[in-house]
Protein backbone atom coordinates (compact mmCIF):
# COMPACT_ATOMS: atom_id res chain seq x y z
CA UNK A 1 0.00 0.00 0.00
CA UNK A 2 1.23 3.43 -0.99
CA UNK A 3 1.76 6.80 1.15
CA UNK A 4 -1.05 7.99 -0.43
CA UNK A 5 -3.49 5.15 -0.09
CA UNK A 6 -2.65 5.39 3.39
CA UNK A 7 -3.10 9.50 4.38
CA UNK A 8 -6.70 8.77 2.03
CA UNK A 9 -7.85 6.06 4.69
CA UNK A 10 -8.63 8.91 7.29
CA UNK A 11 -6.03 11.16 9.76
CA UNK A 12 -3.46 9.16 11.75
CA UNK A 13 -1.79 10.31 14.73
CA UNK A 14 1.79 11.54 13.90
CA UNK A 15 4.61 10.42 16.46
CA UNK A 16 7.98 12.26 16.14
CA UNK A 17 11.14 10.07 15.67
CA UNK A 18 14.11 12.00 16.29
CA UNK A 19 17.67 10.35 16.02
CA UNK A 20 21.20 11.30 16.89
CA UNK A 21 24.27 9.36 16.73
CA UNK A 22 26.34 9.42 20.02
CA UNK A 23 30.23 10.87 19.35
CA UNK A 24 32.55 11.38 17.93
CA UNK A 25 34.37 9.12 20.53
CA UNK A 26 37.86 8.32 21.57
CA UNK A 27 38.76 6.13 18.69
CA UNK A 28 42.26 7.11 17.05
CA UNK A 29 42.50 3.61 15.96
CA UNK A 30 39.25 4.00 14.47
CA UNK A 31 38.70 0.47 15.80
CA UNK A 32 35.22 -1.91 15.82
CA UNK A 33 33.56 -1.35 18.92
CA UNK A 34 29.91 -2.22 20.22
CA UNK A 35 29.44 -2.80 23.95
CA UNK A 36 30.36 -1.37 26.08
CA UNK A 37 32.02 0.85 23.74
CA UNK A 38 33.91 3.75 24.26
CA UNK A 39 33.81 7.21 25.77
CA UNK A 40 32.49 10.30 24.14
CA UNK A 41 35.13 12.70 23.42
CA UNK A 42 35.13 16.37 24.26
CA UNK A 43 34.11 17.06 20.67
CA UNK A 44 31.40 14.72 20.91
CA UNK A 45 29.67 16.42 24.04
CA UNK A 46 29.97 19.85 22.56
CA UNK A 47 28.44 18.57 19.47
CA UNK A 48 25.25 16.63 21.33
CA UNK A 49 25.04 20.13 23.47
CA UNK A 50 24.17 21.95 20.60
CA UNK A 51 22.04 19.55 19.49
CA UNK A 52 19.96 19.81 22.43
CA UNK A 53 18.83 23.45 21.03
CA UNK A 54 17.93 22.21 17.95
CA UNK A 55 16.05 19.25 19.67
CA UNK A 56 13.93 21.88 21.69
CA UNK A 57 12.39 22.40 18.88
CA UNK A 58 10.30 19.50 19.01
CA UNK A 59 7.61 18.25 22.23
CA UNK A 60 10.35 15.57 23.21
CA UNK A 61 8.62 13.32 25.65
CA UNK A 62 11.58 10.97 26.35
CA UNK A 63 14.99 9.93 25.65
CA UNK A 64 16.08 6.42 24.93
CA UNK A 65 19.39 5.23 23.87
CA UNK A 66 21.64 1.91 24.13
CA UNK A 67 23.39 0.98 27.70
CA UNK A 68 26.85 2.00 26.13
CA UNK A 69 29.29 4.39 27.14
CA UNK A 70 28.74 6.95 24.85
CA UNK A 71 25.31 6.37 24.25
CA UNK A 72 24.27 6.49 28.08
CA UNK A 73 26.08 9.88 28.52
CA UNK A 74 24.29 11.23 25.28
CA UNK A 75 21.35 10.06 26.99
CA UNK A 76 21.91 11.76 29.88
CA UNK A 77 23.16 15.19 28.72
CA UNK A 78 20.02 15.83 26.23
CA UNK A 79 17.52 14.18 28.92
CA UNK A 80 18.88 17.40 31.08
CA UNK A 81 18.91 19.93 28.40
CA UNK A 82 15.77 18.57 27.44
CA UNK A 83 13.75 18.47 30.98
CA UNK A 84 12.65 14.63 30.31
CA UNK A 85 13.04 11.42 31.27
CA UNK A 86 14.97 8.14 29.72
CA UNK A 87 15.73 4.58 29.43
CA UNK A 88 18.75 2.85 28.22
CA UNK A 89 17.86 -0.09 26.54
CA UNK A 90 20.10 -3.06 25.77
CA UNK A 91 18.49 -4.08 22.27
CA UNK A 92 19.45 -1.00 21.42
CA UNK A 93 23.38 -1.65 21.20
CA UNK A 94 25.49 -1.56 17.93
CA UNK A 95 25.95 -4.94 16.26
CA UNK A 96 28.05 -7.03 18.51
CA UNK A 97 31.24 -7.87 17.04
CA UNK A 98 32.54 -10.71 19.29
CA UNK A 99 36.62 -11.57 18.57
CA UNK A 100 36.28 -8.45 16.41
CA UNK A 101 36.00 -6.27 19.38
CA UNK A 102 38.20 -3.45 19.63
CA UNK A 103 40.03 -4.48 16.32
CA UNK A 104 40.59 -2.06 13.83
CA UNK A 105 39.79 -3.29 9.85
CA UNK A 106 43.23 -3.92 9.13
CA UNK A 107 43.73 -6.26 12.55
CA UNK A 108 40.61 -8.06 11.18
CA UNK A 109 41.61 -8.53 7.84
CA UNK A 110 45.44 -9.59 8.78
CA UNK A 111 44.15 -12.04 11.64
CA UNK A 112 40.58 -13.23 9.95
CA UNK A 113 41.29 -13.33 6.32
CA UNK A 114 38.75 -15.99 5.50
CA UNK A 115 35.84 -14.59 7.29
CA UNK A 116 36.26 -11.15 5.55
CA UNK A 117 36.15 -13.05 2.36
CA UNK A 118 33.38 -14.69 3.69
CA UNK A 119 31.91 -11.13 5.17
CA UNK A 120 32.45 -9.27 1.63
CA UNK A 121 30.13 -12.47 -0.09
CA UNK A 122 27.54 -11.92 2.29
CA UNK A 123 27.48 -8.31 3.68
CA UNK A 124 24.40 -8.40 5.70
CA UNK A 125 24.41 -12.55 7.08
CA UNK A 126 27.71 -13.00 8.28
CA UNK A 127 28.49 -13.16 11.79
CA UNK A 128 32.19 -12.36 13.24
CA UNK A 129 33.60 -15.03 15.39
CA UNK A 130 31.06 -14.90 18.45
CA UNK A 131 29.17 -11.84 17.24
CA UNK A 132 26.43 -11.08 15.49
CA UNK A 133 25.42 -10.05 12.02
CA UNK A 134 24.53 -7.11 10.51
CA UNK A 135 20.47 -8.59 9.64
CA UNK A 136 20.43 -10.20 12.82
CA UNK A 137 21.34 -6.27 14.72
CA UNK A 138 19.15 -4.88 11.98
CA UNK A 139 15.78 -6.79 12.86
CA UNK A 140 17.02 -6.48 16.33
CA UNK A 141 17.00 -2.23 16.62
CA UNK A 142 13.74 -2.53 14.03
CA UNK A 143 11.77 -4.25 16.76
CA UNK A 144 13.09 -2.18 19.29
CA UNK A 145 11.94 1.12 17.64
CA UNK A 146 8.96 -0.36 16.51
CA UNK A 147 8.44 -1.07 19.95
CA UNK A 148 8.80 2.46 21.41
CA UNK A 149 6.22 4.06 18.52
CA UNK A 150 3.84 1.98 19.51
CA UNK A 151 4.69 3.14 23.43
CA UNK A 152 4.49 6.76 21.97
CA UNK A 153 2.06 7.13 19.86
CA UNK A 154 1.16 10.98 18.84
CA UNK A 155 4.47 12.07 21.08
CA UNK A 156 7.83 12.66 20.07
CA UNK A 157 10.71 10.71 21.20
CA UNK A 158 14.92 11.40 21.02
CA UNK A 159 16.63 8.04 20.14
CA UNK A 160 20.51 8.19 20.56
CA UNK A 161 21.40 5.69 18.81
CA UNK A 162 24.59 4.47 16.43
CA UNK A 163 25.54 3.23 12.40
CA UNK A 164 23.30 0.44 12.78
CA UNK A 165 20.35 1.15 14.60
CA UNK A 166 19.88 4.67 13.37
CA UNK A 167 19.66 3.18 9.89
CA UNK A 168 17.11 0.23 10.46
CA UNK A 169 15.12 3.10 12.08
CA UNK A 170 15.13 4.76 9.04
CA UNK A 171 14.14 1.59 7.09
CA UNK A 172 11.29 1.73 8.72
CA UNK A 173 10.07 4.48 6.80
CA UNK A 174 12.08 3.40 3.69
CA UNK A 175 12.82 0.52 1.49
CA UNK A 176 16.40 0.05 2.23
CA UNK A 177 18.19 -2.98 3.50
CA UNK A 178 20.46 -3.66 5.53
CA UNK A 179 23.29 -4.35 3.06
CA UNK A 180 22.41 -1.00 1.75
CA UNK A 181 22.55 0.79 5.04
CA UNK A 182 25.59 2.90 4.34
CA UNK A 183 24.27 4.86 1.64
CA UNK A 184 21.92 6.98 4.22
CA UNK A 185 25.15 8.38 6.09
CA UNK A 186 23.99 9.10 9.73
CA UNK A 187 26.20 11.92 11.25
CA UNK A 188 27.59 11.59 15.00
CA UNK A 189 25.64 14.25 16.95
CA UNK A 190 23.51 15.22 14.01
CA UNK A 191 19.65 15.18 13.86
CA UNK A 192 17.27 13.15 11.69
CA UNK A 193 13.78 13.20 11.59
CA UNK A 194 11.08 10.62 10.87
CA UNK A 195 7.61 11.46 11.12
CA UNK A 196 4.96 8.34 11.48
CA UNK A 197 1.14 8.14 10.48
CA UNK A 198 0.39 4.70 12.41
CA UNK A 199 2.88 2.56 10.99
CA UNK A 200 3.74 4.56 7.61
CA UNK A 201 7.09 6.91 7.68
CA UNK A 202 7.86 9.90 6.35
CA UNK A 203 11.35 11.08 6.45
CA UNK A 204 11.72 14.94 7.32
CA UNK A 205 15.14 15.52 7.67
CA UNK A 206 18.78 14.01 8.09
CA UNK A 207 21.92 15.23 9.67
CA UNK A 208 20.45 18.74 11.02
CA UNK A 209 23.74 20.41 12.64
CA UNK A 210 22.60 22.17 15.91
CA UNK A 211 24.26 25.72 16.82
CA UNK A 212 27.31 25.94 18.64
Amino acid sequence: MGLLTHFLQGPHPKTALLLTRAGPVENPEHALYSHPGLPLSPKGRQALRALAGLARGYPVAWVYAADSLAEAEAAGLLAEALGVPFTLLPELRERGWGEWEGLSFAEVRARFPQEVKAWLQDEAGFAPPGGESLREAWERGRRAVLGLLARHRGQALLLVGNCTVNRAALSLALPLPPEEGLRLEQDYGKLSVVEFYGEEGVVKALNLEGCP
